[in-house]
Order: structure tokens, then C-alpha cells, then sequence
């Protein structure tokens, strides 16, 4: 009895270790998001982006070598086919890198969130035994690497993206695969437990619910959190986790984007126009005049000016890259966005636009307005692209209540099916 009594408290202190290095490598991930755009540019002006994707390679190439001498010489595996999905994970690691060149940072991501999957297969390894220990992995990467960029969203000048939890998501996936198809540890083995369901039940309604808290971040339900607890008040000024808007699709314009309708637009631009025009745009420093603005009004503070100045803003910064431009096709495109943007800004904002004298001369307009009919391309203005027009919030939940729903029923009758 005293052996079986020790062998169950070694089994527990393995896991429980396990789980600490979980947690620990989860906080050390999460400790660095404060200090990642510091590092980023000191890389940047010291060594050249270039040596994250370097550094990513070394690190994929150097786990690649460790695991086939372990393969080889340790493991003394012969079957083909775990070398070949060895390969072929390892050439999806060095693909994604790759892919990521643009913005080479990202790769400490891949690296960072592969490791964590393979801590989290460990800790759940001391109780799930089969095939689902790999799909609710990558459920709790997934989770894992989504409040990663929750908490990224809350730092100043740091913003909220799903493309991030796509990478840490990818990371698990790739490495998950390696483990089944490429190291096929003994341990996992046999038929799907009951206990192996609830894990898996677990995992997906975690990331479900913390999905619907995360789209229902707008700017609305910021401001009534923030109203109540002034400790968050800071919250107001940062880029809104999510925002509904509507898409419109305008004869002249063609597609643009806004959180207001087309009335609301006209309504507060024939009121507040002439106000804004004159005592805010006008009295803004004139070297650096929109970007006072853009950390002063967010969308959580006054939708209305925040619009106008994104779409001023894209006016003009492609206006000011028109004159270097040499290309006559990319130069016909730039003409289109500032011809474009301005005819927004004319027929939605005109109150406002006039009475901060941002419009343009004839002379000017018509130069623009010549250049631009060259452009036979369809039009979508880029203000407004990650607002999302598909569907409401109260869709949101409808859909996550339906898929919980069919998933926990689908999930407890495979349950009942199973042996224990």
C-alpha cells in the first residue's frame, strides 16, 4: 500500500512541475509584451531586422538536428514516414518564417507559442492518453496566445490583431503534428476517455467565451466600463479592441466604411462642423496638427472627428508621396486614393472640411481629379478596413450560444458512448 501511496505522489509531483513550467513559460511570454517594441527597435537600428528571421532559422535548424540525433542514435527509429513528417514540419516552420520577413518580429511568436505547446502536451500527458491530447493543445494555445493580445491591446501604442493568435495558433498546430506523426510518444495511445472529452469540451467553450468578450470590446461598452471604474479610464484613449460599422457603397466613391450611418455624418457635420472646423483643427500646432489630434479623439471619445481625420490623414499622406513617384501606373493609383478620399470628405464632411481649410484649390482638384480618371481599378478605402461590417454583435453571440450548444450535446453524447 505505501508503494502504490509513492507512486501516486510522484505521478502527482510530475504533473504538478509540469504544470509550473506551463504557467511560468506563460507568464515570461506575457512579462515581455511591455518591452517588445523597445527590443524590436533597438534590433532594428543595431542589427537589422533581418536577424529575427535569422535567429528563427538557427533556432528551427537547431531543434531539427537535436531531434534526429535523438531519432537516430537514441530513439534508433527506422520508420521512414516519422523522419519524412519531421521534415515536412520542420519545412512549414521555415515556410512561415519566411512568410513573416515583412515584419520578421513575429517570429519570436512561432518560436515562443511551439514551445508552449509542447509544455502544455507534457502537463496534459500525466492524465489524457489518446488522440484529443493534440486538438485540445492547440485549443489552449489558441486561448493562451488570445489573451496574449488582450494584454497587448491594454499597453500604450500597442494594438489588437487576430493575425498574432493566427501565428501562435499555427505554432501549435505545426508542433502538435510533429509530436504525433513525427515522435508518436508511446504514452499516447488507446481509446478516447471520458475524461479526454471534458478537457476538449473545456478548452473549445474557453475560447469561445473569451472570443465573445473580446468582440464585444467596442467602443460602447469601453466607455460604460470605464464610467464606472475611473482606474480604466485610460482604456478610452487607446485603438478600440472592436468596432461594428457600416459598409456603403457610393455611385461616386464606390466602397467606404463607417460607425456612423450617413445621416448621423450629415446631422454632425451641419452642427458641430463649423466649431470643429474653426476652434480645434485650426488652433493645432501646424507642424505635427493630426497627430495631436489622433492621441486626443478616439472613437470612444468622438466617432464623428476621429473619421475625419482618418480619412484626411490617408488624403493626405498619398498626396505628399505623389511628387516622388516616377511609376505612372502606381501613380495613377495614388491620384485615385487622394481623389477618392476627398470626394468623402466633400460630400459627408464638407461643414467641417471648409471650415478647417483643408480643401483643395480648383486648380489642385482638377489635376488630381485628371490623373485619378486614369485608374480603371475598383475603389475600397482603406480608413475604416478592420471595421467589421458582416455581421452584429448580437450575431456574434447568437452563433457562439448555437456552436456551444451543439458542441457540449454532440460532446456529452459521445461521452455516454465511451468506457471509462
Amino acid at each position: 500500500m505505501r508503494s502504490g501511496s509513492n507512486i501516486d505522489k510522484n505521478i502527482n509531483s510530475r504533473e504538478w512541475k509540469s504544470w509550473l513550467c506551463v504557467f511560468l513559460c506563460t507568464i515570461g511570454i506575457y512579462s515581455t509584451i511591455p518591452l517588445a517594441r523597445g527590443f524590436q527597435k533597438f534590433v532594428y537600428s543595431t542589427v537589422g531586422k533581418e536577424f529575427f528571421t535569422y535567429a528563427a532559422f538557427f533556432v528551427v535548424f537547431a531543434v531539427l538536428i537535436t531531434l534526429l540525433y535523438f531519432f537516430l542514435f537514441k530513439l534508433k527509429i527506422k520508420y521512414l514516414s516519422q523522419y519524412i513528417w519531421l521534415f515536412l514540419c520542420t519545412g512549414a516552420c521555415l515556410y512561415l518564417t519566411v512568410q513573416l520577413r515583412k515584419h520578421p518580429e513575429e517570429t519570436i511568436h512561432l518560436l515562443e507559442y511551439g514551445f508552449l505547446s509542447i509544455l502544455i502536451f507534457k502537463a496534459l500527458s500525466h492524465r489524457i492518453r489518446d488522440w484529443s491530447i493534440y486538438i485540445s493543445v492547440t485549443f489552449l494555445v489558441l486561448f493562451l496566445g488570445t489573451v496574449d493580445e488582450f494584454i497587448q491591446w491594454m499597453m500604450p501604442q500597442r494594438y489588437w490583431g487576430l493575425e498574432d493568435v493566427k501565428i501562435n495558433t499555427l505554432a501549435a498546430i505545426i508542433f502538435q503534428v510533429a509530436i504525433w506523426k513525427g515522435i508518436k510518444p508511446k504514452i499516447i495511445s488507446g481509446p478516447v476517455k471520458k475524461a479526454s472529452v471534458m478537457v476538449l469540451l473545456g478548452a473549445i467553450t474557453l475560447n469561445m467565451i473569451f472570443l465573445g468578450f473580446c468582440l464585444s470590446n467596442t467602443p460602447d461598452a469601453i466607455k460604460s466600463y470605464t464610467s464606472i471604474s475611473t482606474k480604466l479610464s485610460w482604456l478610452r484613449n487607446e485603438e478600440p479592441m472592436t468596432e461594428y460599422a457600416y459598409k456603403y457603397s457610393d455611385p461616386e466613391i464606390e466602397t467606404f466604411y463607417s460607425r456612423m450611418s450617413l445621416k448621423e455624418i450629415r446631422e454632425f457635420d451641419l452642427n458641430n462642423g463649423k466649431a470643429y472646423g474653426k476652434e480645434i483643427l485650426n488652433n493645432t500646432h501646424p507642424d505635427k496638427p493630426l497627430k495631436e489630434l489622433f492621441a486626443k479623439y478616439k472613437p470612444t471619445s468622438n466617432v464623428f472627428l476621429y473619421e475625419f481625420l482618418v480619412h484626411l490623414q490617408r488624403r493626405n499622406n498619398n498626396i505628399k508621396d505623389l511628387s516622388a513617384i516616377k511609376d505612372l501606373s502606381e501613380k495613377t493609383e495614388i491620384s485615385n486614393i487622394v481623389y477618392r478620399e476627398n470626394l468623402i470628405l466633400e460630400k459627408y464632411f464638407k461643414n467641417i472640411l471648409t471650415h478647417s481649410e483643408q480643401g483643395f484649390s480648383d486648380d489642385q482638384l482638377t489635376e488630381i481629379q485628371k490623373a485619378a480618371s486614369l485608374w480603371k481599378g475598383a475603389y475600397i478605402s482603406g480608413a475604416g478596413g478592420k471595421l467589421i461590417t458582416a455581421f452584429s454583435l448580437n450575431i456574434v453571440w447568437l452563433a457562439i450560444i448555437t456552436i456551444a450548444g451543439f458542441v457540449w450535446i454532440s460532446g456529452l453524447y459521445w461521452k455516454r458512448r465511451l468506457d471509462d
